[in-house]
């Protein structure tokens, strides 16, 4: 017995929503939300420019190299983001680790 359009269109949507909850487990620093010093003019402008903001910083903010970026494999730009994600989490806490060492001279 054939699929109806609509159980093929409910089975698709579950996939995708499985493929995204995928994403989300391995890429945790990229899908969580971030904690600490995060103001609403920065959760506004996220919600505002979402994935146009990820392809502009993956192009280094060249919009002749979007293109470019659209066109590789979706698994190597969270690669990349979640490791530009962790080494700025990385300094973050150095930074703050300094400071406070040096607070308390």
């Amino acid at each position: 017995m054939g699929r109806s359009r609509h159980g093929c269109a409910l089975w698709g949507f579950f996939f995708l929503l499985s493929f995204i909850q995928g994403l989300a487990d391995r890429y945790p620093e990229l899908y969580e939300e971030p904690d600490g010093d995060v103001s609403q003019h920065q959760i506004n402008f996220g919600k505002k420019w979402g994935e146009y903001s990820t392809v502009a910083s993956l192009a280094g903010e060249n919009i002749l190299k979007f293109d470019k970026v659209v066109k590789k494999p979706l698994e190597e730009c969270l690669l990349y983001l979640a490791y530009l994600s962790d080494k700025q989490l990385t300094e973050k806490l150095l930074h703050k680790e300094s400071m406070q060492k040096y607070k308390h001279r």
